[in-house]
């Protein structure tokens, strides 16, 4: 399930490249330790996620970040297909899960 919430932050800051631990909290139903934990991880992955403190501070995501085949197995796309699905409908979502099926059918 770690796993899977990991991912979910990682796809959430794809789309909204900046966003807080507090909203991201309450998004996945963890605590925001766990929040700062998973962006640990994601950055320890080679993951291009940075934080900033105050007022205007948050998690941001540098950009330009792609995620690539190499990086997944079939089975980790499916999930993650999945998992995105059940997210949201948004355009950016729709998009992204576009992309898993282009990558699924091995045209990377």
């Amino acid at each position: 399930m770690e796993h899977y919430i990991m991912m979910g932050v990682l796809l959430r800051l794809m789309q909204n490249t900046k966003t807080t631990a507090k909203k991201l909290a309450s998004e996945f139903e963890v605590s925001e330790r766990s929040i700062y934990r998973y962006i640990s991880s994601l950055s320890t992955c080679g993951v291009p996620i940075y934080t900033t403190t105050g007022r205007n501070g948050g998690i941001i995501l540098a950009t330009p970040f792609e995620l690539n085949k190499v990086y997944f197995t079939t089975e980790e796309l499916k999930s993650l297909k999945q998992l995105i699905s059940n997210i949201s409908t948004t355009p950016q979502i729709v998009t992204i899960a576009e992309k898993i099926d282009y990558l699924l059918k091995g045209n990377v």
